[in-house]
């Protein structure tokens, strides 16, 4: 059998209490007072089907296990044991870096050099001094091309006693410095060569002038080579 629901005829099985389309009780008021009262043939509350009880539940848990889950994720967070949320890293900070002092020098200021002109230069003649430099430079001595500059005085190395040969060099007591060598003080007639004193006048290996050597067969008469001339002495026998 079969009942129908007087709300909204439905058809229900005969052992269904309630309608299975609205929740209408399907069993009447003589029959629900010879029923024991039990959970299952209790008329569910005005307006609200078993279905819809069921679901407000579901909702229900549904909200309290979310509640429960986030309080469960904001003490681990606030306790440090689990990290859900980054925290903000600490600022890193560098280590400062010492700046170096930059110290800066002024060069000073360097003085014009002002070239002489060679031609203009005489022997004897001495370069100025240099403003404003330090050390203050020597002066320079210009000597003609057959003197030499020994100390602050130019001379002739091949006949000053006192600079004979080069600076400094100085001949002994009685000699004289002949081609840059201290030589003894020849005698009367004799000249000093470099070798020793000779009479340039007649000896053949210094003729005229020193280190002048005659040629074989050749002798040296008032100091020209020349041959030898014989003096033929003339006899008289009476």
């Amino acid at each position: 059998m079969s009942r129908t629901c007087p709300q909204c005829g439905n058809l229900n099985s005969d052992e269904v209490k309630f309608c299975t389309a609205c929740g209408n009780s399907l069993v009447s008021l003589s029959d629900q007072s010879r029923l024991p009262v039990t959970q299952e043939n209790r008329p569910a509350a005005t307006g609200q089907s078993p279905v819809q009880s069921s679901t407000s539940k579901v909702i229900a848990g549904a909200i309290i296990a979310t509640i429960v889950i986030i309080a469960a994720i904001v003490i681990l967070q606030v306790s440090g044991t689990f990290r859900v949320f980054p925290t903000a890293a600490p600022a890193v900070t560098s280590p400062a870096t010492p700046i170096p002092e930059v110290i800066t020098t002024i060069p000073a200021e360097t003085p014009v050099l002002t070239a002489i002109p060679a031609d203009n230069l005489t022997p004897g003649t001495t370069l100025p001094d240099l403003p404003g430099t330090s050390p203050t430079p020597t002066k320079a001595l210009l000597c003609p091309s057959d003197r030499r500059a020994c100390g602050a005085n130019c001379t002739n190395l091949m006949t000053d006693r006192d600079n004979c040969g080069d600076c400094d060099v100085s001949c002994f007591p009685g000699q004289i410095c002949q081609a840059g060598r201290c030589l003894g003080v020849c005698s009367f007639g004799e000249s000093s060569c470099f070798d020793g004193c000779y009479n340039l006048s007649y000896d053949a290996q210094n003729c005229g002038t020193c280190g002048n050597t005659c040629p074989f067969g050749l002798v040296c008469n008032r100091s020209v080579c020349s041959p030898l001339v014989t003096t033929v002495i003339p006899t008289y026998s009476g």
